[in-house]
């Protein structure tokens, strides 16, 4: 069975509170046998000898009732005599055991130290164990016979209304901490429950789930991230959606073209001139879903992060020329006259990706010219950057919102629809190129037409 955290937390704020009880009792403890523990013992033996005193010094008559007055004050005492007689006065000693060396010592005059000398145990056990050896010892002499006095204070009386006080109020404190250590628990789980229902509802797709979580700490944060997380989610499916039903289009599309064409043929009706012409069609429209599947190819492969890596140094001066020459039959074929200016530049970067970058510009760039038409291409390097910019003599593009043209099957406007039909992907691959070389696309419009597009990345 899986635990929660609201359990995890509640058991291990128990555990830390009776670790800490455990190590503060151990603290204590040694506090009390390392001094405390001898200076109990003087301060029990001031007290006898000073009952003595007053022995001495009252001459009582009556040594019974004197003794147990001073008992009923607190104290646990017991007599014994040289002729052995012994006798108790005040509580009762739980163990009244003790070695007859020991009441032979004191009857010879010497103090008897039973508190120093009690075993290292507890101090619970050590200061009050109630046994006739946990006591201090001293001598007297009553009517001229001698007496070893044991004495030592009576922990039940000591533990009066104040010390039940005292001890209740504990009790109250642990009870009420861990009731409030429940409480703040509870609460500190519940933002974590909320995110986890709110997670839940995200993996089934409900990106519209609200998180009502609103605090200024580190879960506050979190949910913060957590509505981000989701913004970006709703949009990225949106766009997964809508991208696709595009490619969906785009392949029904050509696919019912080629499909009522190959009927069309199979009925064998056809002259020579509509049947080339059919041919012709279903080889374009073939042509077009392969350009497209490669396009996407492409696309999905700058969605994997290790596709980026394979850079290198090389010409980038050679390689635009490279690219211009094989367009050069299609420049001569629609007329279109090229200048260049290509300034020796080195760059580091993917020479495969960009190449394809060059050949998408120069071809958008004569397709969409005039015939005859001009192409300018320029390279420069400057303190910053490399810059290579590709401005052609076409119809331009009514649409000036430049950054929709690097969307994924953006179609051009109508000047530019009635030429060779396209994807609508190119330019978003040369974009995402651009960028993963941390590079910048930006498209200018060239009075009174034509296009400019400007590409900048860093130097070498």
């Amino acid at each position: 069975m899986m635990r929660t955290l609201y359990s995890k937390f509640v058991w291990m704020t128990l555990l830390i509170m009776f670790a800490s009880g455990t190590l503060g009792f151990m603290i204590v403890n040694t506090y009390y046998h390392q001094n405390l523990k001898e200076k109990n013992d003087e301060k029990n033996v001031l007290v006898a000898k000073s009952i003595v005193e007053s022995i001495k010094m009252s001459n009582k008559s009556e040594l019974d009732a004197f003794l147990q007055s001073i008992g009923n004050t607190g104290y646990q005492l017991y007599v014994v005599g040289e002729d052995g007689l012994e006798r108790a006065y005040g509580g009762e000693f739980r163990v009244k055991r003790i070695d007859k060396s020991i009441v032979e010592s004191v009857l010879n005059g010497e103090t008897y130290h039973g508190m120093r000398e009690f075993p290292n145990e507890t101090f619970i056990t050590g200061y009050f164990s109630n046994e006739l050896t946990n006591s201090v010892g001293v001598p007297f002499t009553y009517e001229g016979k001698n007496y070893a006095l044991f004495q030592r204070p009576n922990i039940k009386f000591l533990f009066n209304e104040i010390h039940l006080l005292l001890g209740g109020l504990v009790i109250i404190m642990i009870v009420l901490s861990v009731i409030a250590m429940l409480i703040v628990a509870k609460k500190m789980i519940d933002p974590l429950t909320k995110l986890t229902l709110a997670t839940n509802k995200i993996a089934n797709e409900d990106f519209q789930a609200e998180l009502s979580i609103y605090q200024h700490d580190e879960i506050g944060q979190l949910a913060d991230s957590f509505r981000n997380m989701v913004k970006q989610l709703d949009a990225s499916d949106r766009y997964k959606k809508e991208f696709i039903s595009r490619v969906s289009h785009d392949f029904q599309t050509p696919l019912l073209n080629i499909q009522g064409y190959a009927h069309l043929l199979e009925g064998g009706e056809l002259c020579a001139s509509d049947h080339l012409k059919y041919v012709t069609i279903i080889q374009q429209e073939s042509k077009r879903l392969s350009n497209v599947m490669k396009q996407l190819l492409v696309l999905t492969s700058f969605d994997q992060a290790n596709s980026r890596t394979k850079k290198e140094v090389f010409s980038l001066d050679r390689q635009l020329k490279q690219v211009i020459q094989k367009f050069r039959w299609l420049l001569d074929e629609k007329e279109i006259s090229i200048n260049i200016k290509l300034n020796p530049v080195n760059v580091y970067g993917d020479s495969e990706m960009l190449e394809y970058v060059w050949e998408n510009l120069l071809s958008n760039a004569i397709k969409y010219n005039h015939s005859p038409g001009e192409i300018h291409i320029d390279l420069e390097e400057s303190v910053e950057n490399v810059c290579v910019t590709i401005q052609d003599s076409g119809s331009g593009n009514k649409d000036t919102n430049y950054n929709k043209w690097t969307e994924r099957f953006y179609r051009e406007d109508e000047a530019r629809s009635t030429q060779i039909e396209g994807s609508g992907l190119g330019l978003a691959i040369v974009q995402e190129v651009i960028q993963s070389h941390e590079g910048m696309l930006s498209f200018e419009s060239v009075a009174p037409h034509g296009t400019r597009v400007i590409v900048r990345l860093n130097k070498l």
